[in-house]
């Protein structure tokens, strides 16, 4: 195989890459081990697994040609039958599949210091034995995958299999275990070095790319070749964009290898999960997201995931393909109680614990100002406790800042992400402020703390999290700008470079803290349920929920237990419908023939409003500045409504202004965000209530 050259990047954007000294001298020699290492192992594992897949299929040919094997207690189903259509049919076999490949892509341990060479050279071996249990030969990995990580390096390894008069080559990218490559997931660069594409997800693709021609020279595969590609979250990111690029390369009539091996559109098969976005509709060398040639790559997306949601819609960024999503109450609310109870029963059977699953107890909580202006003195004495104990204080209904917030309605972690991320990109300003001002101290804050051995775990990076965001809830309160640093320091005992750490997020901070002036209570319920709301993005969450679309498991599932589960389908869009206005405090949303109230509020002069009614699948949310409120309507996308708006002025000239925002969130959209602004003025006596009717909205 052809190495893989890390450039200096690395040492340009980490101060702190020490211990880097012998690496490359080690590599050959890591190089030279591999195969006495690896292959012994895995022969003995795809030696079982091979036995296991025979004594399976003779009880499964009866029926069908699927063969039924167990890998390290994941049941997995696999037949050629998965490469004999065209990749454009979304296969929901292969889908879950493909799920299960990348949760072997990641190590399950972390090393024990940084010279424990054995452990860089076990990496790909849970891979290797996947491939093996469904009889995919010829394991090969890049150098990448077995040395220490880097803020540039990605983990690829493949195996083949011969079906028909093809060779199916499956690929996986390294989808955990990121170590210093976190620092690269937040460098989007500038878009002048990667079409304007993420930089560092892109750069990571045309590795893989490289590597597969490699893979197919040196085994000497000639003739038709099937690619199977797939990856979660940064590997997600990776094989979204290579798969992209590869399409581009098929449309085009390039050479795709170089040993005149051949490849076509409708044999790329690549799926994603939870990934990221790193395509842009900016690019100018590549086919713009949503045409027809990238048709063949699927994204299997949970919409209450952040992930997903990053880098941001509002600088161009997407994902190739199209996009697939997890159900969820706002967007499927008559049959959520069943899907989740499908989900939660497959769940349970892969060994997970259903109580600990909470991603969909995501609530809305606030901090009325009335409640923090008498508490400024007793705050003082409150957070020297520490700030992780103001959690558990308000999940427990102890703690006096902070309450429930009755003034939205059905908001789920979808809609407060969304906003929450939308003004913090209104704050930072564009790619090029981005990449100036925070891009460097950002990447800086990860590498920091993201090394090999003492990487935090997730429910500690979470932990970060939650506390940052929860300070900003009274960093702004004069006399407390110092929590968020506290918080910080908290978060990283013993840190040595804890100085440069700080100084690395402070402009970033800076925004948060601006955020929070803005959507205080949607910053406020990430904090507090960002660890649900990171549940949402663990790969054996996605697993189950790909179980739940898949007959074979469904099947499986009933005929052990005597049950009739359903299947849980996944949605084709998850885009929604939003207005938002001010000056108005009692309204009506209808569907297109007035007959049906889906949402109402009713307000009164110079008092708040309250929420008489909203109903499943949408979503309302309004700000009290006595009578000049602020309001926001979420719906689904795809319909009519009429929208009848009330309100009391206390001025006497109102003027209203209301913006309608149709958010575009499935990838094979043609724009992003699509909006409309309207204004209308009019002379009233001082709370005199005034009347806008039958605003007709097509969304």
């Amino acid at each position: 195989m052809k190495k893989l050259l890390t450039n200096n990047t690395t040492k340009t954007y980490n101060n702190n890459n020490n211990n880097e000294k012998g690496e490359n001298t080690m590599k050959k020699t890591l190089k030279n081990l591999k195969t006495k290492i690896i292959a012994g192992a895995l022969s003995v594992v795809t030696a079982l697994s091979a036995g296991t897949a025979a004594m399976t299929t003779a009880s499964a040919a009866e029926t069908s040609d699927v063969m039924t094997t167990t890998y390290k207690g994941n049941t997995i189903y696999y037949s050629d039958d998965y490469f004999r259509h065209s990749s454009t049919e979304y296969d929901s076999h292969l889908a879950t599949l493909s799920c299960i490949m990348t949760n072997f892509s990641v190590p399950l341990d972390n090393p024990d210091s940084l010279d424990d060479q054995n452990w860089y050279l076990r990496q790909p071996e849970r891979l290797y034995g996947f491939f093996g249990s469904i009889g995919f030969k010829e394991f090969e990995n890049n150098d990448d995958y077995q040395s220490r990580s880097g803020f540039d390096t990605i983990g690829v390894a493949a195996a083949s299999k011969k079906v028909d008069d093809y060779t199916v080559i499956g690929v996986g990218i390294r989808s955990g275990g990121y170590f210093r490559e976190w620092g690269n997931n937040v460098y989007l660069g500038d878009g002048t070095k990667s079409d304007y594409m993420h930089e560092g997800w892109y750069n990571a693709a045309n590795k893989t790319i490289d590597f597969i021609d490699d893979y197919v020279s040196s085994k000497n595969i000639t003739g038709k070749v099937k690619i199977w590609i797939a990856g979660f979250s940064r590997g997600g990111a990776t094989t979204n964009l290579a798969a992209g690029l590869l399409d581009n390369k098929i449309d085009n009539n390039e050479t795709i290898f170089s040993n005149g091996a051949t490849l076509t559109h409708d044999d790329l098969y690549a799926y994603t999960f939870e990934a990221p976005q790193g395509a842009n509709y900016n690019s100018r060398n590549v086919k713009l997201p949503g045409d027809p040639i990238y048709n063949n790559i699927w994204n299997v997306v949970n919409p209450n995931d952040l992930v997903p949601k990053v880098a941001m819609s509002e600088y161009g960024f997407t994902r190739f393909g199209t996009d697939k999503f997890i159900t969820t109450k706002f967007f499927d609310p008559a049959g959520f109680k069943e899907n989740r109870d499908v989900f939660k029963a497959l769940y349970a059977a892969n060994g997970s614990s259903v109580e600990k699953y909470k991603a969909d107890d995501f609530k809305m909580y606030g901090t009325p100002l009335k409640k923090v202006a008498p508490l400024v003195a007793e705050l003082v004495t409150m957070f020297p406790v520490g700030v992780a104990d103001i959690f558990s204080q308000i999940k427990a209904g102890k703690n006096p800042i902070m309450e429930k917030d009755n003034t939205k309605a059905n908001y789920d972690a979808n809609i407060a992400a969304y906003l929450a991320l939308e003004e913090m990109t209104k704050n930072i300003g564009s790619r090029s402020d981005y990449c100036k001002i925070y891009q460097n101290g950002v990447s800086n804050f990860l590498l920091a703390f993201m090394n090999d051995v003492n990487a935090l775990k997730k429910d500690e990076i979470t932990a970060i999290i939650s506390k940052i965001l929860l300070s900003e809830t009274v960093s702004s309160v004069p006399g407390f700008g110092y929590l968020t640093e506290k918080a910080l320091r908290e978060a990283l005992p013993g840190q040595k470079n804890i100085d440069q750490i700080v100084d690395a997020v402070e402009p970033l901070l800076d925004v948060v803290g601006k955020v929070y002036w803005e959507r205080p209570n949607e910053l406020i319920s990430m904090g507090l349920y960002i660890t649900e709301i990171f549940q949402n993005h663990d790969n054996g969450v996605n697993i189950a929920h790909l179980e739940a679309q898949d007959s074979y498991y469904i099947d499986a599932y009933n005929a052990k237990n005597g049950t009739c589960m359903k299947l849980v389908g996944l949605r084709d869009n998850a885009d929604f419908g939003r207005v938002s206005f001010k000056d108005y405090n009692d309204i009506g949303l209808y569907n297109s023939n007035g007959k049906k109230n889906l949402v109402s509020v009713a307000g009164a002069k110079a008092e708040k409003s309250v929420i008489k009614n909203c109903l499943d699948g949408y979503a309302v949310g309004y700000y009290s500045y006595m009578t000049e409120e602020k309001m926001e309507l979420f719906m689904p996308a795809g319909q009519s409504y009429i929208l009848n708006m009330m309100g009391f002025s206390i001025k006497p000239k109102h003027d209203v202004w209301f913006t309608a925002v149709y958010q575009y969130v499935s990838s094979n959209s043609k724009h992003r965000i699509q909006d409309g602004r309207g204004h209308f003025s009019d002379w009233y006596c001082m709370n005199t209530k005034f009347l806008q009717r039958g605003l007709n909205m097509n969304f």
